[in-house]
């Protein structure tokens, strides 16, 4: 009888552990990509904002004003309130300089960060409804902004070299 209720206690505490463990990992890798990115919005030039690598493709600026955008939307379907001002239909149109997008970025991470704290374990099945085919639930919602910010955190660091810039983070050491 001892040993089933040192078990229990096992579980029952190994259970108390585990929760939030996604919300404290994902908000965690969010942190770290989103550090990333906004030093890469310092490194680069002013006047290379609007380069593009070709026609048709966004410009360093379009690719910051996305992630912008992209966080506030994937807050938003966790329930996020999104902060007065912002207008989601014309951000990218809106966020053109580099002051602009160093503000906005910041506040666009403190919001996904602070919706993916915000959700408890139950939460994790809620429904969400994405203008893209499928099924997703809050868990799907925090899975892609975890890695739509790290897809385009790499597109930006290709963009840099591609101009001479080394990432912030990978200078050498002085």
């Amino acid at each position: 009888m001892k040993n089933l209720l040192t078990l229990v206690v096992f579980l029952v505490s190994l259970t108390a552990f585990s929760q939030g463990q996604l919300q404290k990992e994902a908000s965690g890798s969010l942190m770290f990509s989103s550090g990333q990115v906004m030093q890469l919005a310092q490194a680069i030039p002013a006047e290379k904002y609007a380069w593009t690598p070709q026609a048709g493709v966004r410009t360093f600026a379009g690719v910051f004003a996305h992630i912008i955008s992209a966080n506030y939307f994937f807050a938003s379907k966790m329930g996020a309130k999104i902060p007065e001002g912002v207008k989601m239909e014309t951000l990218e149109k809106d966020l053109t300089t580099k002051d602009q997008i160093a503000t906005a970025l910041k506040q666009s991470y403190e919001t996904i960060i602070g919706a993916v704290k915000g959700l408890t374990d139950g939460d994790m099945a809620k429904k969400v409804e994405f203008p893209f085919p499928g099924e997703y639930t809050d868990m799907s919602a925090v899975l892609i902004a975890v890695g739509h910010s790290n897809e385009h955190l790499g597109q930006l660091v290709a963009y840099s070299r591609m101009n001479g810039i080394t990432p912030p983070w990978n200078e050498p050491k002085k």
